[in-house]
């Protein structure tokens, strides 16, 4: 593939019955280029989609009221796509990356000035740009309008609590979770399973516990915490026997994985992750190739 998730493919059946790509629909496909309706893109040579960050769009998400965001980097531009109509509001920071819509606002990862720029989704101004001495930023997430999480890989969590931004101590948790609670995927020393791990929010950073043991069957390459369902973590995972898929689990109540959906894994530019639990509760998948252009995917099967 092209992003990162190159490195990271395969999948299972654990519990349940298997949700294919079948139940997916696009929501908008374009082209490269310069226009209010493109994505700016710098290809590394000709045909060759980017593999580093910046060199695309930064990241996407979908509100509530059904607006796609997407942080239109190589144009400073954020766009916005809704009842096949695009429109933009220019930005002035050097690169974009990952963007969160919460209550009428975006929450925009950016570089040059390094943060996160907050943005009035009704006038288009800045309203705030929080510092954080980040170096390679990920993914972000508001948990509150003054506690916001920033993914560092390779470095841990950024804790943006009333404009004062400090990494959480437990490197494993990552920027999901509620107003209360972060949660993250811990590698216990077996390849095929994972521990889900809960901290608490609290003045001082409290050490996670282990809420449940996630058991593959098989070695997994990749895991990630997809956010909240339900008022319990959503997770990824891609093992070793079936490249290119991506399966989706739910703790339910008595905290055992329950399969969600399965999900191809798209050729895409550099994001931090190739699908994405947006802001209004569903899921969508970002798709790229040098000739064709792009296309946003929504799955469409329940949750």
């Amino acid at each position: 593939m092209r992003s990162y998730l190159l490195v990271i493919l395969g999948m299972i059946l654990f519990a349940g019955n298997a949700v294919h790509g079948d139940n997916t629909s696009v929501l908008v496909k374009g082209q490269w280029g310069k226009a209010g309706d493109q994505i700016g893109i710098r290809f590394p040579s000709p045909g060759v989609m980017p593999l580093a960050p910046y060199e695309c769009l930064g990241g996407y998400d979908v509100d509530a009221d059904g607006n796609l965001w997407i942080t239109d980097s190589i144009n400073h531009m954020i766009k916005r796509y809704k009842d096949k109509k695009w429109s933009y509001l220019m930005t002035s920071f050097d690169k974009t990356g990952d963007i969160s819509f919460f209550n009428h606002r975006l929450y925009i990862v950016t570089r040059a000035p390094d943060g996160v720029a907050i943005i009035n989704t009704e006038n288009g101004k800045v309203e705030q740009q929080l510092r954080i001495d980040f170096k390679n930023p990920g993914r972000i997430k508001v948990f509150e309008p003054d506690l916001i999480g920033v993914e560092e890989p390779g470095v841990g969590l950024w804790i943006c609590r009333k404009g004062v931004a400090e990494l959480h101590p437990a490197a494993a948790l990552e920027a999901a979770g509620s107003n209360k609670s972060l949660y993250g995927l811990q590698y216990n020393l077996e390849a095929e399973s994972r521990s889900i791990i809960k901290a608490e929010f609290a003045e001082q950073h409290q050490e996670p516990e282990t809420l449940a043991l996630f058991e593959a069957g098989e070695s997994i390459v990749y895991c990630k915490i997809v956010g909240m369902l339900k008022d319990q973590p959503m997770f990824m995972i891609v093992t070793q026997s079936k490249p290119g898929i991506m399966i989706f689990y739910a703790l339910d109540a008595a905290l055992q994985s329950v399969k969600k959906a399965e999900l191809p894994i798209f050729d895409a530019p550099f994001l931090t992750s190739n699908w994405k639990l947006c802001s209004d509760g569903r899921l969508y998948g970002f798709e790229g190739h040098a000739k064709d252009g792009f296309k946003v995917h929504r799955y469409d099967g329940k949750l």
